[in-house]
């Protein structure tokens, strides 16, 4: 199994629109992805630990590995990321 940080903001417009991406992720990957969303303003230790700087930001942890994307990002990139973890 394959989880991944959606790192977001209610004021990131991108992270709003990187939604969709994100749901569509799970809805074709389902019993492969765990995705749990973090608000970056609410759990700023979190995303300090994870070396986050830019908003959004989606962290693929597997095994002991993370495979981190700042930005925007297509859906197929993230299933060529789901598909080298795993």
């Amino acid at each position: 199994m394959v989880h991944l940080l959606f790192v977001t903001s209610k004021t990131s417009g991108v992270g709003r629109r990187m939604e969709s991406v994100v749901a569509s992720l799970q809805s074709r990957n389902r019993g492969r992805v765990a995705i749990r969303r973090v608000d970056a303003e609410e759990d700023a230790q979190l995303v300090e630990r994870l070396g986050v700087h830019e908003i959004p930001a989606l962290v693929f942890v597997h095994d002991e590995s993370l495979v981190k994307l700042e930005g925007r990002a297509t859906l197929e990139e993230l299933e060529q990321i789901l598909a080298d973890c795993g």
